[in-house]
C-alpha cells in the first residue's frame, strides 16, 4: 500500500524539503511509483505512491484546492467510488475523490466514503490539520504534536525519524501487549505518539489542541428480520459479491491466502464465481501451506477442491521450511511494533511468492472466525424465536463440548445472558462503575496497593510482572468491554466486541506493512464496514451454532462453492507446527530469548517464573502457556531499543 507523511508548523516557520525526505526514508518502498512533495508554507505533505489499481486510481500523491486553501495527502481504495461521481463529478484517482468529497461535505466526509483509505487534510484558512482512517482500521495513520509543530505518517517509524524525544517506551502498552496482545486502538508502544483509530476523524487546531470523534459506528438498535431463513444466506451472498468485486480491481492478478477453511475459500469461491458469471474482476492464484510431517494440519485436500472447481492455480509452500522462530531473519519486528504472527514465515513465503509471480496484491481472510464464527452461542435468541427443540439439541452439543453438566451448560448460555439481558445497559453500566470506584476506595483507605484489575490478571501470563502491571495504572474495566458496553444483548455484544479486536487491528497493521514490503496491496474481504453492519443486525444463532459452524457463511454459498468443500471445511489451527518448532527446532533460541532478557531487565517480566514456565513448555509437560507476547517483544526491544 501507499503511504503519507507530513509536517504542519505551529511556530509560523516553513517546512523544508529536507524535513519530509527524512520522513519518507524509513518507508521508502511504499514508493515503488513514485514519491512526490508538496511544501505550503506552514505545511509539507509527502506521498509514497505504491499503485496496484486499475486506471490509475490508486495513484498516491498530495493534492490541492487553492481556492478553498485546502491540501490532501491520502492512501486509499474507495469502494463506492461510482456512487461519489455521480453526485461529485469524476475524479482522476481515489485521493481526488477524498478531496472533491471534503470540499462538498466538510462535516461528514469521512462518513460517506466506503472502503480502505487514511488521509491527512491541510485546512490553511482555518488552520487546522484533520486526520482520519476508515472503519475498518485497515491503513494505519499516526501523528505526534510538539511544542512547534505537528508530525503525521502512515508509520511511527517515519516520526521516530524527524523525532528522537519520542523514543520513551509506554509502559501502559506494553502491559496491555502482555495481556494478551489486546492493545487498544489509539495506543502506542512510544509515548507521545498516538495511533488515529479505525473510524476516527482527529482535528488538530494550530494552538496544539487536538480533539477526536469516532464518526462511524454500527447502530446498536438496528435488527434485520425476514421471515424466511434463506433471506439472510441472500443478503449476504449480494454482500459478499459486492465486497469482492470491489477489490478485484487490481491492474495484475489477485493473490489468496487459501487455507481449505470457509473464510479464505468463501472469497476464493466469490471471486471465481464472478469471473465465471463473465464479470471484470481480476483472476486469483492461491498461495497454500502444505503439511506433510503434520497431516492433522493439512487441508490440501479441500483447498484443491474449491481452487479445482474455478481453476484457481496452487503454489504450494512446504509448512516445514516455516518454523518459527527457527530463522531469525524472517523474525525481524518492525521499529512500529512488536507484534508479530507466529506464521511470519509463511508469510513471508507466501506474499514473496506471489510478488515474484507479479501479483498486484494479497488476499487473507483473517477476520472471517471473528465476523461469522467464534463461540458467539445465542441460545435466548434461539428460544426467543420459538426454536425449542433445537435450542435443546444445541445445548446437548455444548454440553459435550466442554464437558459441563446440563444444569451448569442451561446456567451459562440461558439463564445468566437472559438475566444480563433484562438490566438495562444504563443501569448495568452505571452500578459496574458504583463497584470499581468501590474497590478503588477501599484500597486508598487500606493503604494498600489498588487491587490488579480483573481482566488483567486473567489476560496476562503468569510470568508477567504483578508488580509491573499494578504500577502502570490501567483501567479497572476491561477496554473492550467499556468499548462495547453499549451494546443491547449479550450474544450482539460479543460478535461487536470480537469484531472490534485490538488484535484483529495488529493483524492487519503487521499484514499490511508485511505486504508492502514486498510492493504489493494487501487486501481481507471480511474487514468491511458493510459486512460488520449485516453480521450485527443478523440474529446471531443464525450465523454460527454448535452443531452448525459458520452456518450463514455456509448456507449462502451453496451453489458457489463446491458442496463437498462447504462439508469438509473446519477450523484447523497449525499449533503442532508451532510447538514442534519451539520443542525441536529453535530450543536453544527460545532460551536464549528469555535468558537475562530486556523484558526482566525492565520489569516486565519476573525472568525466574519465565523460565520455569518455558521450560515446561519445551518439555512438553504443558502446552497452554503462550509465550509469544514476551518472545517477540523480547526480539523486538533487543532490535530497537
Amino acid at each position: 500500500m501507499s503511504g503519507i507523511c507530513g509536517i504542519v508548523r505551529l511556530d509560523g516557520a516553513a517546512v523544508t524539503r529536507a524535513e519530509l525526505e527524512a520522513m519518507v526514508a524509513p518507508a521508502a518502498y511504499r514508493g515503488r511509483d513514485g514519491i512526490s512533495y508538496l511544501q505550503a508554507g506552514t505545511a509539507g505533505l509527502a506521498c509514497l505512491s505504491l499503485d496496484t489499481l486499475r486506471d490509475g486510481r490508486g495513484v498516491c500523491e498530495p493534492l490541492a484546492a487553492p481556492d478553498a486553501g485546502v491540501a490532501v495527502a491520502a492512501t486509499a481504495r474507495i469502494d463506492n467510488r461510482q456512487a461519489l461521481c455521480e453526485s461529485l463529478d469524476e475524479a482522476s484517482s481515489d485521493g481526488a475523490l477524498i478531496l472533491k468529497t471534503l470540499l462538498a461535505y466538510p462535516e461528514d466526509a469521512p462518513a460517506r466514503l466506503l472502503g480502505d483509505f487514511a488521509y491527512a487534510c491541510w485546512d490553511q484558512r482555518r488552520g487546522r490539520l484533520t486526520l482520519a482512517r476508515d472503519a475498518m482500521g485497515m491503513r494505519s495513520l499516526y501523528f505526534r504534536v510538539e511544542s512547534n509543530r505537528v508530525l503525521f505518517a502512515s508509520e511511527i517509524s517515519q516520526l521516530l525519524a524527524v523525532s528522537t524525544r519520542a523514543e520513551r517506551i509506554d509502559e501502559q502498552t506494553v502491559a496491555r501487549y502482555l495481556a494478551d496482545m489486546q492493545v487498544p486502538g489509539g495506543h502506542t508502544f512510544y509515548q507521545g505518539v498516538e495511533e488515529v483509530r479505525q473510524a476516527e476523524e482527529v482535528v488538530i487546531t494550530m494552538t496544539g489542541s487536538v480533539s477526536r470523534r469516532y464518526f462511524w459506528r454500527p447502530d446498536a438498535g438496528r435488527r434485520l428480520h425476514y421471515t424466511d431463513m434463506r433471506e439472510y444466506d441472500e443478503h449476504f451472498r449480494e454482500l459478499m459479491a459486492d465486497v469482492m468485486r470491489s477489490r478485484l480491481v487490481t491492474k495484475s492478478f489477485m493473490g489468496i491466502s487459501l487455507s481449505g477453511g470457509m473464510d479464505s475459500s468463501t472469497a476464493a469461491s466469490m471471486g471465481g464465481w464472478l469471473a465465471e458469471q463473465g464479470e471484470d474482476v481480476a483472476s486469483m492464484q492461491a498461495y497454500s501451506w502444505a503439511f506433510s510431517r503434520f497431516p492433522e494440519c493439512d487441508e490440501r485436500d479441500n483447498i484443491h477442491k474449491v481452487a479445482g472447481r474455478y481453476a484457481i492455480p496452487v503454489h504450494e509452500i512446504a509448512a516445514e521450511e516455516t518454523y518459527p522462530l527457527v530463522d531469525l531473519a524472517a523474525y525481524r519486528p518492525h521499529q512500529d511494533d512488536p507484534y508479530m504472527s507466529i506464521y511470519h514465515a509463511y508469510m513471508h513465503r507466501a506474499i514473496s511468492a506471489a510478488a515474484a509471480d507479479g501479483a498486484s496484491g494479497m488476499m487473507f481472510g483473517f477476520r472471517g472466525d471473528l465476523m461469522s464464527g467464534e463461540a458467539v452461542f445465542d441460545i435466548t435468541g434461539m428460544l426467543r424465536d420459538g426454536l425449542y427443540a433445537e435450542s435443546r439439541r444445541e445445548l446437548a452439543r455444548l454440553s459435550h463440548m466442554y464437558g459441563t453438566s446440563r444444569l451448569a451448560t442451561l446456567r451459562e448460555h440461558v439463564v445468566t445472558p437472559a438475566l444480563v439481558d433484562l438490566v438495562p445497559r444504563r443501569v448495568a453500566i452505571h452500578w459496574r462503575q458504583l463497584l470499581d470506584a468501590g474497590r478503588q476506595r477501599a484500597g486508598r483507605l487500606s493503604h494498600r496497593p489498588a487491587p490488579l484489575p480483573t481482566w488483567l490478571g486473567e489476560r496476562a501470563a503468569s510470568y508477567v510482572d504483578r508488580e509491573f502491571l499494578g504500577r502502570v495504572g490501567l483501567p479497572q474495566q476491561d477496554p473492550q468491554e467499556t468499548f462495547a458496553e453499549h451494546w443491547q444483548g449479550c450474544s450482539a455484544r460479543q460478535r461487536y466486541t470480537l469484531i472490534n479486536s485490538p488484535l484483529a487491528s495488529r493483524v492487519m497493521q503487521f499484514s499490511e506493512r508485511l505486504c508492502a514490503h514486498y510492493g504489493v496491496d494487501f487486501f481481507d474481504p471480511w474487514s468491511d464496514r458493510r459486512i460488520a453492519e449485516f453480521m450485527l443486525a443478523t440474529p446471531q444463532h443464525l450465523i454460527t451454532r454448535p452443531r452448525q459452524f459458520k452456518r450463514l457463511a455456509k448456507r449462502s454459498m451453496s451453489g458457489i462453492m463446491p458442496r463437498e468443500a462447504i462439508h469438509a471445511a473446519r477450523k484447523v489451527t497449525p499449533e503442532a507446527l508451532y510447538l514442534h518448532a519451539l520443542r525441536e527446532e529453535a530450543p536453544d533460541i527460545v532460551r536464549d530469548l528469555v535468558t537475562d532478557s530486556l523484558c526482566a531487565a525492565m520489569g516486565f517480566v519476573d525472568e525466574r517464573c519465565l523460565q520455569q514456565q518455558c521450560e515446561s513448555l519445551l518439555s512438553g509437560e504443558r502446552d497452554d502457556i503462550d509465550l509469544w507476547p514476551m518472545l517477540s517483544l523480547e526480539l523486538w526491544l533487543r532490535r530497537h531499543w
